[in-house]
């Protein structure tokens, strides 16, 4: 079958380059995708071209130009060639799971020197406790989990153990005690909803210095990164309670690593407002049913689902006070060498 300049035979894309046919096996197809590409042509009129971007196992890119119809006949064609290849351009999207409302891929969001996050490699999310048999599913053979990084409390492993997904190797990395209150959950959700006080936005904001200056913190964060560096095979997941604040911040700071912009940063990080609203909501309901829902109580509620811009600022402000920049924060706090740098954005970018 030909699409626009390549054609795709007996397993292979078959395309010519520096007057050269080259032959690429389509099981060493890792991701495709559709891009457009514009150049404005005066105030009224755009020239615009479809590509077709095809990444390879290699970490090599080609890009071919056609038609929106021949690039949709062409990657149904590679899936049905290999069922394994990756296709579409989430940006850091929300996987549709049933059970794990706020569980994400971090693929495609953009580095500073134009390289994406490889997808379905480093999964955001919230506990996976009772997971549901087809969401299992789709971690286990969709993405190929085979490390899941818990940043709970003990006590949390205890009262919500992970499901066992068969092939993820556990690691358990605690990040916080079990004492500290505002962000880890000693209690059910509704009864901290109704006993506790109210927890000022100031201690909050103190919780999030002190994921960069509490010594132990930091050298959980560490260990967060050090295993992602030496990963091997398929995806990695880490998460922590409702995968906002403890996730957040070990998020942040993978991202910087890894030299995705902070605008992106802090939308990635703002997404949880929107995953988790339906949660909210739910939770919302139930407590009417218990309780008259207030404006106390519903601050009390918004601090367990939402995030705020405010608190991912008090994590780079406080990184820049300590140390000036976030590379000699990666350098100082996490041991992070330029090479150890390099090593992990070769693994996770293309």
């Amino acid at each position: 079958m030909k699409y626009g300049k390549i054609r795709i035979e007996d397993g292979n894309l078959i395309f010519s380059k520096h007057m050269m046919t080259n032959y690429l096996p389509c099981r060493d197809i890792l991701w495709v995708y559709k891009r457009r590409e514009g150049v404005e042509g005066g105030v009224q009129k755009q020239i615009s071209t479809s590509c077709l971007v095809v990444v390879t196992k290699r970490r090599k890119r080609y890009k071919f130009e056609m038609t929106e119809r021949e690039i949709g006949d062409c990657i149904q064609l590679l899936r049905a060639l290999n069922p394994n290849i990756v296709t579409g351009f989430p940006k850091g999207s929300r996987i549709p799971l049933q059970s794990l409302p706020n569980t994400r891929d971090l693929g495609a969001l953009m580095a500073e020197d134009g390289r994406y996050i490889l997808l379905r490699h480093l999964l955001r999310s919230g506990e996976l406790y009772h997971v549901s048999i087809a969401d299992q599913d789709v971690l286990r053979l969709d993405y190929h989990l085979t490390e899941v990084i818990d940043f709970r409390s003990k006590r949390e492993i205890t009262d919500k153990p992970d499901t066992r997904i068969p092939g993820a190797k556990i690691h358990e990395i605690t990040i916080l005690d079990d004492e500290t209150r505002g962000i880890t959950k000693p209690v059910s959700i509704p009864d901290m909803i109704i006993h506790f006080d109210p927890v000022p936005d100031e201690v909050i904001h103190k919780q999030y210095r002190s994921f960069i200056r509490d010594p132990f913190c930091i050298k959980q964060y560490a260990q967060f990164i050090d295993i992602l560096l030496h990963h091997e095979e398929g995806a990695v997941l880490w998460h922590c309670s409702a995968g906002k604040d403890r996730v957040g911040v070990g998020t942040a700071i993978l991202l910087c690593a890894l030299g995705i912009p902070r605008d992106t940063i802090r939308e990635d990080y703002m997404k949880t407002n929107l995953y988790m609203e339906e949660e909210m909501q739910h939770m919302v309901r139930y407590m009417e049913t218990r309780t008259i829902v207030d404006s106390t109580i519903m601050d009390k509620i918004r601090l367990l689902y939402k995030v705020k811009g405010e608190y991912l600022d008090t994590v780079f402000d406080t990184i820049e006070e300590d140390y000036g920049t976030v590379d000699r924060f990666l350098k100082k706090a996490l041991y992070l060498t330029p090479k150890a740098i390099e090593a992990l954005r070769n693994k996770y970018l293309v």
